[in-house]
């Protein structure tokens, strides 16, 4: 009898983890930040002349030109300038989050009906990648580097002391309905609110996704506002001033600063093709 009653406990607790849905493989954070540019070589003046970002590598055309450049803010996450016409949203060619299983949660979110590419395969830069289209048309890619990609191969270089951020604090988009995106990804991607729920936490890191909405049908020029990359610096007033007093200043638009309510400072600067790049100080950080 005891025997027929520990097989009975044992059979049980078999069904319950078979019942049981698979977890969620990690993501751990923003990975990068991608533009459709007009004029290659002008985007690189902007974000690695001016801005003093170094470039990791680029990939070429079958003409040898280039056609991505991969500039680094650190080891995990870049902004990837694409030769390319305009897709949609703006310049916006996509947004990346990183992973440590990227076969794994392409699975997981096949099999919760959610739009994704057919496989996880090698991406142009030799990571495993796949891609999902958010309920707004967004190209979301999920990356996991690997070691013999681009990526990997140029680990721990390339990251001048002199660059002015080291680190995405969030990267942002402008959303149609703030219901349906709070529920695609925080039920999907597992993205906890923040405050009024406009920001995202990713995984249980420091970086961010910002759900940004405009109760007016945006035009293309709100798709560049709002579509944006926000990089964390300690001391905006001290980074802006030395951006402003740089000789090449005069060929862009001029960085404009403000305070937040919190105290922390803000810069927000646009490129050539006006894509914001936003500077904000880190929580934590001393207030002027």
């Amino acid at each position: 009898m005891f025997t027929k009653r520990l097989l009975a406990a044992a059979l049980m607790v078999a069904s319950l983890f078979a019942q049981a849905p698979p977890q969620r493989p990690r993501i751990t954070g923003a990975a990068h930040m991608a533009y459709c540019v007009t004029d290659l070589k002008k985007a690189r003046a902007y974000y690695e002349d001016f801005l003093g970002f170094q470039e990791a590598f680029s990939l070429k055309n079958p003409d040898a030109s280039d056609h991505v450049v991969f500039v680094k803010i650190n080891d995990h996450q870049f902004i990837e300038l694409w030769q390319e016409a305009p897709r949609s949203y703006g310049y916006l060619h996509d947004v990346a989050f990183q992973t440590e299983d990227a076969r794994g949660l392409r699975a997981w979110f096949a099999a919760r009906a959610v739009k994704v590419s057919d496989a996880a395969a090698k991406d142009v830069a030799g990571d495993l990648s796949f891609e999902v289209t958010d309920p707004f048309g967004f190209t979301i890619e999920l990356v996991e580097y690997v070691p013999d990609s681009w990526t990997g191969r140029t680990k721990g270089k390339f990251m001048p002391e002199t660059r002015p951020s080291t680190h995405i604090d969030h990267l942002g988009i402008l959303i149609g309905d703030k219901e349906v995106a709070a529920k695609f990804y925080g039920d999907n991607f597992g993205f906890a609110a923040e405050g009024d729920g406009s920001k995202r936490r990713i995984g249980d890191g420091p970086d961010r996704f910002e759900l940004g909405f405009e109760r007016k049908p945006p035009g293309p020029d709100r798709f560049h506002i709002k579509n944006h990359i926000c990089l964390s610096a300690p001391d905006v007033p001290k980074l802006a001033a030395m951006l402003k007093a740089k000789p090449d200043a005069k060929n862009f638009k001029e960085i404009e600063t403000h305070q937040l309510d919190n105290g922390k400072h803000v810069a927000e600067l646009y490129d050539l093709d006006g894509n914001r790049v936003e500077i904000m100080e880190p929580p934590g950080s001393s207030t002027k």
